[in-house]
């Protein structure tokens, strides 16, 4: 499965990897599959997509039509995978002090 569009991608030749990848069945439709239900619930409200495969053994699997290139999908790819980490995800979560037992005693 190839990771990165080269130009030289063809038809049925999948691009991303196994939580988000997509593929072209037909010049100017893409395919794009996922085991994300949070990429697949933003695929679904998508007015540009449609549901065309629901998988129910093995594990959760949906893939969604679009019209487009497969350089169009490879971006959406990245935005979804990009959005997965918060804009401040580097900073971690805030620490609060611990208070001593006097001051919630009210004594200090």
């Amino acid at each position: 499965m190839k990771t990165l569009i080269d130009g030289k991608t063809g038809l049925n030749e999948a691009i991303g990897g196994h939580e988000l990848c997509a593929w072209q069945p037909a010049r100017g439709v893409v395919w794009v599959q996922t085991r994300n239900p949070e990429h697949a619930r933003r695929m679904a409200q998508r007015e540009d997509s449609r549901l065309v495969v629901r998988g129910v053994a093995g594990g959760y699997l949906k893939t969604f039509e679009f019209r487009g290139s497969l350089t169009w999908a490879a971006g959406l790819m990245k935005r979804y995978l990009t959005d997965e980490t918060a804009t401040n995800g580097a900073l971690g979560r805030a620490i609060c002090p611990r208070t001593s037992r006097a001051i919630r005693a009210g004594r200090g």
